[in-house]
């Protein structure tokens, strides 16, 4: 046990616990909804604590900057692109599976009136021109 060093490993197991995690969510959460926030949250999560040990491993500035870019782009991103397929899985009319069986934004499947008012309001914007 003579290649233990805490401040590199120690990230990296409580990183690797987080995407253990989200794997079993996946696996056992009964819908996309619920699915879809196990692996956006856990994953970044998981990957947050991943790249922390591996900077704290190379101790290299440039090494350390990389990693935090891409971190930082991974949190940017992650959350959005999971609310916007949980979005259109919704508008397409993908029923989450909830306890009290009401939808509580009373949208579920008006994909295609959105549209048709999203293509309204281009109309008129374009009509008004510069």
């Amino acid at each position: 046990m003579d290649d233990f060093h805490p401040w590199r490993d120690i990230p990296i197991l409580i990183g690797a616990f987080f995407v253990l995690t989200a794997a079993v969510g996946l696996v056992r959460f009964p819908d996309l909804y619920t699915r879809l926030h196990a692996s956006s949250k856990l994953v970044t999560l998981g990957s947050a604590g991943i790249f922390l040990g591996v900077a704290f491993e190379l101790s290299d500035a440039a090494a350390f900057t990389r990693l935090a870019a891409v971190l930082l782009f991974q949190f940017l991103t992650t959350p959005l692109t999971a609310y916007l397929i949980a979005q259109a899985a919704y508008l397409r009319g993908l029923a989450p599976q909830l306890d009290g069986g009401t939808d509580e934004w009373g949208a579920l499947g008006q994909a295609e009136s959105v549209a048709l008012a999203d293509r309204e309001a281009q109309r008129a914007l374009g009509a008004e021109g510069p």
